[in-house]
């Protein structure tokens, strides 16, 4: 299925994902039980897992368990495969899948926990092809290949913006199951981050368009390498406004990331920490390569221990209560925010998000809504600022509700 969400992250990303993917919107969870919208799978079936071709997690989804290097995970099967030749509730043999990405979406990246409870973009269009014999069908998304995976992903954190522009760095493979909308594919991308200026404004935004993705270049770009050109939205923040792939930025990139989701799912995906941390004092094990330390906990003791509330004791941090992305001391009042922006409010004490030794991640089957879930690992942007704020290189997740539509072709 054409997939889109967006990482990557990047401490900022992530975003990822089949289905479309910003700052801190308020939203708490807890990581070590898997964070954002989790549902139970609705009805079952199961869905040979994609194999990994480069380096990545295992998954073991129902199908082929595959192995390569990197931390483990489980993307649990949504159940009992349906017999070919039985009845089925495909339109067609040859159908295109059309995923919609929804609000209330959820992205965590890196290992500080600033960078967490972000929103993606909604609003964003990813097709695919669908082949079927019964219900049981094989995604192509190798038209994909190349192409832009979503609109421009405005995220900020930390006082830090920075603009996220993902490309599919190969074609969409997995399966999917006509009669629950179960199903599991693989997404590899490349993010190119921009570290942005604006904190207010992290992307250039689409200003007039009232249709997206619907061909239609009804707005204007309001910056960036476009603007004052015309412009059809692709995605829309709920912090930060309408993005286009019209509108790209005019700064150059600071890491072309590559972001694996394997597997992206409608069922579960476990990642258990396997990995020595870069900073051995820690005693632990980390959930990526070259991660410095599981998380960002002082307390309690030892460092690096994620209570199970999925909240740190300590340290905390501090977040204007109107803008939640603008850095402040929370002892100087309205003095970093207000006196600065207006409407940013007061410097508010937040609790830091932490990742325990088990990230956990569940999402949801259905025919016409679900929730896309995945778990990638987010390499090192070449902007200190972006890596300190976010926790990079370090783990990332992403929870995606979807609404899909299904088409003979």
């Amino acid at each position: 299925m054409k997939y889109s969400t967006c990482v990557a992250a990047v401490g900022l990303i992530a975003a990822l994902c089949a289905a479309g993917c910003g700052s801190d919107n308020g939203r708490h969870d807890n990581d070590n039980t898997g964070g954002g919208p989790t549902a139970t799978p609705a009805k079952t079936a199961t869905v040979a897992a994609p194999t990994p071709t480069v380096g990545g997690p295992t998954v073991t989804a129902g199908g082929p368990t595959s192995t390569a290097a990197g931390p483990t995970s489980t993307a649990g099967s949504p159940g009992p495969t349906s017999t070919p030749g039985g009845p089925s509730n495909c339109e067609s043999d040859h159908m295109t899948l059309t995923i919609t990405s929804q609000a209330n979406s959820d992205l965590d990246t890196g290992w500080t926990g600033i960078a967490h409870n972000q929103p993606t973009l909604e609003q964003t269009k990813v097709t695919v092809n669908l082949d079927c014999v019964g219900n049981d069908c094989v995604v192509d998304g190798s038209a994909l290949a190349g192409t832009p995976f979503g609109s421009p992903l405005p995220l900020a954190a930390g006082g830090v913006p920075a603009c996220v522009v993902n490309t599919f760095r190969e074609g969409v493979t997995g399966t999917y199951n006509c009669a629950s909308g179960c199903g599991d594919s693989t997404v590899r991308l490349t993010s190119s981050v921009i570290l942005a200026q604006i904190l207010e404004k992290p992307c250039p935004i689409c200003v007039g368009d009232t249709t997206p993705n619907d061909g239609v270049k009804g707005g204007t770009c309001d910056s960036g390498k476009n603007k004052g050109g015309a412009c059809d939205t692709g995605g829309i923040s709920p912090v930060f406004g309408a993005t286009s792939n019209d509108c790209l930025p005019s700064a150059s990139s600071v890491g072309e990331l590559p972001i694996d989701i394997a597997p992206l799912t409608t069922g579960t995906v476990t990642q258990t920490a396997s990995t020595t941390c870069a900073q051995p004092r820690f005693g632990a094990t980390c959930f990526c390569p070259s991660q410095d330390r599981p998380n960002a906990c002082i307390a309690p003791a030892p460092e690096g221990t994620c209570p199970a509330s999925g909240f740190c004791d300590d340290p905390t941090f501090g977040a204007c209560s109107g803008e939640p992305a603008r850095n402040c001391d929370p002892g100087n009042g309205t003095g970093d925010c207000e006196d600065i922006q207006p409407g940013a409010g007061t410097c508010e004490a937040k609790t830091r998000p932490c990742f325990g030794t088990t990230i956990t991640r569940t999402g949801q089957c259905g025919t016409q809504t679900g929730t896309l879930v995945g778990f990638f690992c987010i390499p090192a942007t070449r902007a200190p600022a972006i890596n300190t704020v976010s926790g990079l290189p370090g783990p990332g997740t992403v929870s995606l509700p979807v609404s899909s539509l299904r088409v003979p072709r």
